[in-house]
């Protein structure tokens, strides 16, 4: 609260600079207020809206130095400078600097920079930068950068830099660099890099990086995807993630889970399922005595394949689980796979300590009916263990050595299988 003879001294000094001196001051020669039909004064200071060097007709005014010691509203912010220490507000536009302890408020287009304790809003366009505790607002097309505590909105496209704790949101496009803390969102396409804790979803197409907690999604999207899920119409790139799931995809899908009607790649996966690839059911056993089945699923020439094994020519319960990732040549009158193995033995139950085997193998095959083949070729072999029962899991080794409380075991061996559908 302001004490009386401070509250009379600002009204004799708001009074004084009223005078005629003050209105006949330079004019720019550019004079965008103009179209406005507005009026030209260089400096304005104002107390409170109607209590100001404009009087009450300060609406009507476009100045190129504003001081607001409360808050003010005026006709425009014309390339200068506005502080305020709770408000800066302008009817039509602001060219400039505004700094205000609560926000800056910008009827139609901004241009330059805005700093508010809580926020910024621009009726059109924003050119510049936004900084705000709470939240930016431009109505149309922002260009710049944007950093906010909760968060960013553009009601047109969106290009340059948005920082928030929260959310960026841009009804149409977005282009250039998104941080948030839960989510960006576009009505319309989105490029650029785009990192979020939570989603990143456009309504339209995602080209560039995106990565995110939980949730990446596009109607068409080109180039990297990271999240837990990662969900498009059509993609072209890399999805990475627990769940890819596409229409149809081109190029390289990791995961868990890998989905698509139709997929031109390389999946690398537990299960990889398309409409148009394969899905394959195996049975074989090699030198090393364990017996197992397996699906095979993925596209014609690269496949995914999940199994489980055991070995009864041991006296106790030996058996093991098992991923590859292979690939399959076609020849005229025969087949080639070639795949990399890996498979966790366990002893009785599932077995903590390290106890596994990476296999190489490259068979030769050959179908003799529809949807039944047989194959068999050598295999390169490597035991890694921590266990002392793993001794008798081959019968011979090219060479083995220990390190760091591990054994090494190579050899090579022989697998023979059948493959089903």
């Amino acid at each position: 609260m302001f004490k009386k003879g401070y509250a009379s001294l600002i009204i004799i000094i708001l009074c004084l600079l009223q005078a005629p001196l003050l209105c006949a001051q330079d004019q720019p020669e550019d004079q965008e207020w103009k179209q406005y039909g507005l009026k030209y004064r260089t400096f304005r200071v104002t107390l409170l809206p109607g209590l100001s060097t404009n009087g009450i007709a300060a609406a009507n005014y476009a100045s190129k130095y504003s001081l607001n010691i409360l808050g003010g509203y005026d006709g425009a912010l014309d390339k200068g400078f506005e502080l305020g220490s709770l408000v800066n507000a302008n009817k039509y536009y602001a060219h400039g600097v505004q700094i205000a302890g609560l926000g800056n408020y910008s009827g139609k287009e901004t241009a330059g920079i805005q700093l508010g304790g809580l926020g910024n809003y621009s009726g059109n366009a924003m050119q510049g930068i936004q900084l705000a505790g709470i939240g930016n607002w431009s109505n149309g097309d922002m260009q710049g950068m944007q950093f906010s505590g909760v968060f960013n909105l553009a009601g047109g496209h969106s290009q340059g830099l948005q920082a928030a704790g929260v959310l960026n949101i841009s009804q149409k496009s977005m282009q250039g660099l998104f941080g948030s803390g839960v989510g960006n969102i576009a009505g319309g396409e989105m490029q650029g890099l785009l990192f979020s804790g939570i989603f990143n979803i456009a309504k339209d197409d995602m080209q560039g990086i995106a990565a995110s907690g939980v949730l990446n999604y596009s109607k068409f999207f080109q180039g990297i995807s990271f999240s837990t899920v990662n969900v498009s119409q059509e993609f072209q790139g890399i999805q990475i993630g627990n769940v890819n799931v596409a229409k149809q995809g081109q190029g390289i899908q990791i995961g868990m889970l890998n989905y698509a009607d139709k997929f031109e790649g390389v999946p690398i996966g537990l299960i990889s399922y398309y409409g148009n690839g394969r899905t394959n059911f195996d049975t074989w056993t090699s030198e090393t005595g364990f017996s197992n089945v397996g699906v095979k699923l993925g596209t014609k020439e690269i496949y995914n394949m999940i199994s489980i094994g055991y070995n009864p020519f041991l006296s106790r319960d030996v058996w093991q689980v098992g991923w590859s990732i292979g690939r399959l040549h076609e020849y005229e009158h025969h087949y080639l796979y070639s795949d990399f193995s890996y498979f966790k033995i366990n002893e009785g139950g599932w077995t903590k300590d390290i106890n596994s085997i990476v296999k190489y193998r490259l068979l030769f095959g050959k179908e003799f009916s529809n949807g039944f083949k047989i194959y068999g070729g050598p295999t390169l072999n490597m035991l890694i263990s921590r266990i002392p029962e793993s001794d008798d899991y081959t019968f011979y080794r090219m060479f083995d050595f220990s390190a760091k409380g591990r054994q090494y075991v190579f050899w090579t061996g022989l697998s023979f299988g059948i493959e089903l559908f």
